[in-house]
């Protein structure tokens, strides 16, 4: 599974924004249950190339949600 994948899942699909701390703390836990060892700054360097992608957004207020592109709508 990709670093954009497990980020893309765990955001809500419905595009309700989501806590961006609590965003990345989820993805590093779910790669660590799948035995891949990343750290923090590795999972947000993630998130910000997806943002660069407009795959999701980043909200200045520290939230983020998965754009239509990003959930292939």
């Amino acid at each position: 599974m990709t670093l954009r994948r497990i980020i893309m899942e765990s955001l809500p699909q419905d595009q309700t924004p989501k806590d961006l701390d609590l965003a990345v703390s989820n993805v590093f836990h779910d790669l660590k249950c799948l035995g891949r060892d990343m750290t923090l700054t590795e999972i947000f360097d993630g998130f910000k190339e997806l943002n660069l992608k407009q795959d999701l957004v980043m909200f200045s207020n520290g939230t983020v949600a998965a754009t239509r592109k990003g959930l292939g709508v």
